[in-house]
């Protein structure tokens, strides 16, 4: 028994955004804003300076002075691209730049704006008929939360909360500052669905899960219990970095096993992933609610990994028509580079002379045709070729099938069987992007295929 998926999420698009490096709003500067992060031990950053692994983790307690102002001034960007969720990493009191520390959950961080700010941006993105999603970091806490403070006393009300030794304590990979809580006990587990409630009450739209894993599926499911009685309409998506399968006590994961799959075929590593994706979206219960994603705050950015543009939009043509939510990370639409964190949590660049146009068009252009067409939305996924790839997305009415071709390789022709009935001798099938035609002849249809390249078909 699964619970039923939010009827949104599939037309949805998600946009992932880390707060901090995307926009300064209210017409100030970081400058303007430094004694939100000097008091509490920050360092400032002009914007635009390419942020850089520092000894003892200290580029953690750099500030670009990003907000949740800057993001609602944004909200006109968001429609030209098309997204219509937002995904933001924690904005919660901490004295980090990223916030996976917590201080406390009840408090959004004056560093982005505060309580104002944060039903400003929920107030603008819903007048919009978008949607929000917070990050929910309950696997651990930071080390200034005042709970692990009193458990380093020895306070008996809140030493079980946590996993204490003679001289050290658990903490996420043993991260001394992120002392893991003990999710079994039943203080934490009410305190967790107190948060997750609160702000579901002030209009969140869902949740996103950190470390999901390490959080077990018993508490998932637990979390999503909480979320559901709220209303069937909000969304849980849960951090899991596995094969997929067997998490469909959430609507849904991250899926990094899809994005290590696109990346080497693309890369050439391999020439065949359609076995494995047919695989996962057999086994995936919940695969309609899962992320599709490329990167994230947590990996190398696509045009790193993927330096060549034409193989680069082979990935992303996979992302947006295999089964699953779109989450593009703020940036990639528009080419940034980085590598690993914190390279890849580098300020949004709003100076369009820099950007590359042709990719942001190309974004634009597969986020329109994934909120538009059905058979991309919620079609089966039929496997036609493992080598290239090549897919049926077939809908409930054959008119809104769609066959989905990537060609990593060389200039070839693919002769494919539509194993549908329906789809009448000479059948034109035509493809979005370049426009031409191609006949269907007793169920087959031959297709050319340029070196890298892809083609998504309609039939007419």
């Amino acid at each position: 028994m699964m619970y039923p998926m939010p009827s949104w999420v599939y037309d949805s698009v998600v946009y992932q955004i880390f707060p901090d490096r995307f926009f300064i709003g209210k017409g100030k500067t970081v400058e303007d804003k430094k004694d939100l992060y000097l008091k509490r031990g920050g360092v400032i950053e002009k914007w635009g300076v390419p942020p850089r692994k520092l000894p003892g983790a200290q580029h953690v307690k750099i500030f670009y002075g990003g907000d949740l102002w800057g993001i609602a001034e944004k909200v006109d960007y968001f429609e030209e691209l098309g997204i219509n969720v937002l995904y933001l990493t924690p904005i919660f009191l901490s004295d980090t730049n990223h916030k996976y520390d917590t201080i406390d959950y009840f408090r959004v961080d004056p560093q982005f704006g505060g309580k104002r700010a944060f039903l400003h941006l929920l107030r603008v993105l819903h007048e919009r008929n978008m949607k929000l999603i917070l990050d929910g970091v309950f696997n651990h806490v930071g080390s200034q939360h005042p709970w692990f403070k009193k458990a380093k006393r020895n306070d008996p009300e809140y030493v079980n909360r946590f996993f204490l030794y003679k001289d050290r304590h658990r903490s996420w990979f043993d991260v001394g500052s992120l002392p893991e809580l003990n999710v079994e006990v039943e203080e934490v587990k009410e305190y967790i669905l107190k948060v997750v409630e609160h702000y579901l009450k002030l209009g969140i739209d869902g949740w996103r899960l950190d470390c999901g894993h390490d959080l077990g599926p018993t508490v998932n499911l637990w979390i999503n219990m909480k979320v559901k009685e709220f209303s069937a309409e909000k969304y849980l998506v849960s951090e899991i970095w596995t094969y997929p399968a067997g998490w469909d006590m959430v609507d849904g994961l991250m899926n990094y096993n899809f994005r290590n799959l696109v990346l080497s075929y693309v890369n050439g590593e391999t020439d065949s992933i359609g076995f494995h994706l047919e695989r996962a979206y057999r086994e995936t219960k919940n695969i309609f609610g899962c992320w599709n994603m490329l990167d994230s705050h947590d990996t190398p950015r696509l045009a790193t990994m993927v330096p060549d543009r034409d193989l680069r939009k082979l990935a992303v043509v996979l992302q947006f028509t295999y089964p699953g939510v779109p989450l593009v990370y703020y940036g990639t639409e528009i080419g940034l580079t980085g590598g690993e964190d914190p390279e890849c949590r580098a300020t949004m660049e709003w100076n369009r002379e820099k950007w590359d146009v042709d990719l942001f068009e190309f974004y634009k252009k597969m986020i329109r045709l994934r909120r538009t067409d059905p058979g991309l939305r919620f079609g089966e996924f039929v496997l036609l070729n493992d080598s290239p790839l090549a897919f049926l997305r077939k809908a409930p009415h054959p008119l809104q099938n769609t066959i989905v071709v990537v060609n990593p390789g060389e200039e070839k022709v693919l002769v494919l069987s539509i194993p549908d009935g329906k789809i009448m001798n000479t059948t034109p099938l035509v493809d979005v992007f370049s426009g031409e035609r191609f006949h269907v002849d007793g169920g087959v249809v031959k297709l050319p295929l340029p070196a890298r390249s892809f083609r998504i078909l309609k039939p007419e």
